[in-house]
């Protein structure tokens, strides 16, 4: 396999600290406030539009697309999380978007490091600096959210937030070098277990795409690895726990901290850090992982802190964003 760079966005002045792909539409934040919206289908690469950027007063820490909507939702160091929607027939491929702000969600005490939907759309979790991670219930047009849950057993700032892509399950990284997955218990959000094995602050994790009841989840981490983690059963001894294991760390590529991973419908794994570097792993065998590819610089000198597979006019992409304020678009053939 060949990673080859098919176009890199110059969309902010600064940091490029999340992106989200949905329907062929990519956005992204930075640290200059901005949300950009664009258009990658038919490699047209145009910005569509840029939110109104008054809506936040500090760095915008993450963006993530509501499923089958348009309704996006962003995460910021003020504290806040806005949600954005749009006409529902509005076209976006040559015309505006005409994206409207829906609400502001307030509630943590420091800075959102995190957003995420569950697959149905019907939960938004966030994370903070605060320690914590809150379950908002949405209604169906993005206005209206409810906290019906504070999660606090982390003891430190918590990074990442992502949900599995079919089941109820959440997963929860921090700076207190562990994993947290969470689920729903007697109309309440539970610990059902703790992944702890790394070495350093846990910056993302991403669960596999497969259905059924193989289970697993990578993270990536200060330590420079990449460990992948696998759902064995119920606990027996406690009705919402569950029994987790660790199952192999991939091939050690990076030389510096690891900031994102992502797992591609197709199996692979994708991560990204401080080194630059973007490496593709491969699965030959059950818990037996190789480096199918692997670049250097992938933004020049800076640091890459995010990483996405994503699906464009049917093919698989990897998207990036680095400290360069670009965001690059890369194939895989």
């Amino acid at each position: 396999m060949t990673l080859s760079l098919v176009k890199s966005l110059k969309l902010h002045d600064q940091k490029v600290w999340s992106i989200d792909v949905s329907r062929g539409l990519l956005a992204t934040s930075s640290s200059d406030r901005k949300i950009k919206l664009v258009n990658l289908k038919h490699q047209k690469f145009n910005v569509i539009e840029e939110l109104d950027d008054s809506a936040h007063k500090k760095t915008v820490r993450s963006v993530a697309w509501r499923p089958h909507s348009h309704i996006l939702a962003a995460g910021s160091f003020d504290s806040t999380i806005s949600i954005w929607g749009k006409e529902e027939n509005a076209d976006y491929i040559d015309g505006e978007l005409d994206t409207e702000l829906l609400a502001i969600i307030e509630g943590h005490d420091n800075e959102v490091k995190s957003v995420a939907w569950s697959h149905d759309g019907f939960f938004l979790a966030s994370c903070s600096r605060d320690k914590s991670v809150w379950i908002w219930e949405a209604d169906e047009a993005g206005e209206e959210f409810e906290c019906i849950s504070v999660l606090q057993e982390h003891s430190q700032d918590v990074k990442h937030v992502v949900w599995h892509p079919s089941q109820a399950l959440l997963a929860s990284s921090s700076y207190d070098d562990t994993v947290r997955i969470w689920r729903e218990h007697d109309d309440d959000w539970e610990c059902a277990a703790v992944l702890a094995g790394h070495e350093g602050t846990v910056w993302c994790s991403d669960f596999a795409k497969s259905e059924g009841p193989n289970v697993r989840l990578c993270s990536a981490s200060d330590d420079g690895t990449v460990r992948i983690w696998r759902y064995v059963e119920e606990d027996p001894d406690n009705e919402y726990e569950q029994i987790w294991e660790f199952e192999a760390v991939l091939p050690a590529v990076h030389t510096r901290s690891i900031y994102s991973v992502s797992w591609g419908s197709d199996g692979r794994i994708a991560s990204v850090g401080s080194d630059g570097k973007v490496v593709v792993y491969k699965e030959v065998r059950k818990g037996s992982w190789e480096v199918q590819e692997e670049v250097s610089e992938c933004h020049g000198v800076y640091e890459v802190n995010v990483v996405k597979w994503a699906e464009i006019d049917g093919r698989t992409v990897l998207v990036t964003g680095g400290d360069d304020g670009c965001t690059n678009i890369w194939t895989c053939n």
